[in-house]
């Protein structure tokens, strides 16, 4: 069993790697926008920030489950985060590998 620590300074102990395949227990690391709430029926949302996770992978199919360790905001502004720790969220893969996916080791 691993002993998790949650907060902001998991990012500063632990060192980080490139992950093209996760698997089950992996934490993992990577960036993504903030969205604006659509101005228009049907319009493309505008990006408004940037926020970077980290979270606990628990299971993995057609989307990952993910459990949330910690999320800071990585771009200027007043812009709400979207996530808070200790939710479970669902991301597609492409999403992380678009974010810039890493490992910790």
């Amino acid at each position: 069993m691993r002993l998790l620590i949650y907060g902001v300074a998991m990012t500063e102990k632990y060192n980080w790697i490139a992950c093209d395949k996760p698997k089950l227990g992996d934490i993992l690391r990577w960036d993504e926008p903030l969205w604006a709430k659509p101005n228009k029926p049907r319009g493309k949302r505008d990006k408004i920030g940037e926020q970077q996770i980290i979270a606990e992978l628990l299971t993995r199919s057609d989307f990952l489950e993910l459990k949330v360790i910690s999320v800071k905001k990585i771009s200027n502004g007043d812009t709400p985060l979207n996530v808070v720790p200790d939710d479970i969220i669902k991301r597609k893969k492409s999403t992380l590998e678009l974010g810039d996916c890493l490992k910790q080791v």
